[in-house]
């Protein structure tokens, strides 16, 4: 019970699947192009969040679908981790299991954008959206450095925290940089 912490029973519970089996499209960039371009692989990381937040506002409207009918992911391309925002706003790595960890302990880093058709078995969005895929890099590009804020915010890369006080790149640069190397 809530409140008590009595335990009022106990059973089998079968939950969901957690795996959805879909159609997606991707994009990934090498280790060694993003150990260039980016001082940290954080700032990798935040770049692919904001790319994907702004590649799915754009893949959205392009494909006249609402926004839970597609969906976006960063993760790795062999399932080891996977990235989401924190409380912040910041891009956290987490291990397979959902554990935090730090991306820079890592030996490989692939990081894959994904977006996807969230129903199973796919529901026919990603397929067109593939063939659009540069289009889509540009509209997403155009998306973020049209925008008047100056670090990130809801209508390009997604909320992002206006405390964000660390130094280097905003979350904004980096996800202009990630989608700059994806168009080219």
């Amino acid at each position: 019970r809530f409140y008590s912490h009595e335990n009022i029973g106990y059973g089998p519970v079968t939950l969901p699947d957690q795996e959805l089996h879909t159609s997606a499209l991707w994009w990934q960039l090498t280790q060694g192009t993003l150990e260039t371009a980016f001082a940290s692989r954080q700032e990798a990381l935040d770049g692919f969040l904001g790319a994907a937040y702004a590649l799915h506002t754009v893949a959205s409207v392009r494909a006249m679908a609402d926004g839970r009918d597609l969906q976006k992911a960063v993760g790795s391309g062999d399932a080891a981790w996977f990235a989401t925002r924190d409380g912040q706003g910041r891009g956290q790595w987490r291990d397979a299991g959902g554990q935090p960890a730090d991306p820079e302990q890592a030996d490989a880093f692939l990081p894959t954008l994904y977006l996807y058709d969230n129903f199973p078995g796919g529901m026919g969005l990603s397929e067109p959206l593939f063939r659009d895929a540069a289009l889509l890099v540009r509209e997403a590009m155009a998306l973020v450095e049209g925008c008047d804020c100056s670090g990130g915010c809801p209508a390009c890369i997604g909320p992002v925290s206006e405390a964000d006080e660390r130094s280097g790149a905003t979350q904004r640069e980096c996800a202009a940089a990630v989608l700059a190397l994806l168009e080219a």
